[in-house]
C-alpha cells in the first residue's frame, strides 16, 4: 500500500522533474545545441502529457477513495518513468529508451483512460440499479446515515436593509 500511495504522489512530482531531467541529462551526457531546441519542445509536450496522465488517474473514483494507485498503474508508471530516466542518460541506448518510453507512454495513456471509463461505468450502473430498485424514493448513498428533520432546521438570521 505504501508503494501505491508513494507513486500516486510521485506522479505529481514527476510532471516537472522528468522533463527537467531530460534537459539536464542532455546537457551533461548529450550533444550539441542543435538537438537541444527539439528536446526543449519535446520536454514541454512531455510536461503536458504527464500532467494529463496524473489528472486522469486522479479522476478515478477508486484512486480517490483509496488514495493509492492500482497495481496495473504501479507497473505502468514504474516502467514508463524508468524508461524516461534511462532516456535522460543519452548514451548508446538512447534510441531504445526513447522508443520504449513512447510505446509505454501511449500504453499508459490508454490503460488509464480504460480504467477511468470502466470505473465510471460501474458507478453509473450501480446508481441506476439502486434507483430502479426503489422508484420514487429519494436516493441517498448507502453509507450515509439517514437524518430526520424536525420543524426547526436551525437558526434563521434576518438582515434588514436600510429604508427604501
Amino acid at each position: 500500500m505504501a508503494l501505491r500511495r508513494a507513486l500516486l504522489r510521485w506522479q505529481l512530482f514527476a510532471v516537472p522533474v522528468l522533463p527537467l531531467w531530460l534537459l539536464v541529462g542532455f546537457g551533461v551526457f548529450g550533444g550539441g545545441a542543435g538537438g537541444f531546441f527539439l528536446l526543449f519542445l519535446g520536454s514541454g509536450v512531455l510536461f503536458v502529457f504527464l500532467a494529463v496522465l496524473a489528472g486522469l488517474t486522479r479522476l478515478r473514483p477508486r484512486v480517490r477513495e483509496e488514495r493509492a494507485l492500482g497495481w496495473w498503474d504501479v507497473a505502468a508508471t514504474l516502467a514508463f518513468h524508468l524508461a524516461l530516466v534511462g532516456l535522460g542518460f543519452f548514451g548508446a541506448t538512447g534510441l531504445a529508451f526513447g522508443l520504449t518510453a513512447v510505446v509505454l507512454g501511449i500504453g499508459m495513456f490508454w490503460l488509464t483512460l480504460w480504467e477511468l471509463v470502466h470505473e465510471w461505468s460501474d458507478r453509473v450502473s450501480s446508481a441506476v440499479a439502486r434507483a430502479s430498485a426503489h422508484p420514487g424514493a429519494p436516493q441517498q448513498p448507502a453509507d450515509e446515515p439517514r437524518r430526520r428533520r424536525g420543524p426547526d432546521d436551525g437558526d434563521v438570521i434576518i438582515v434588514h436593509e436600510p429604508g427604501r
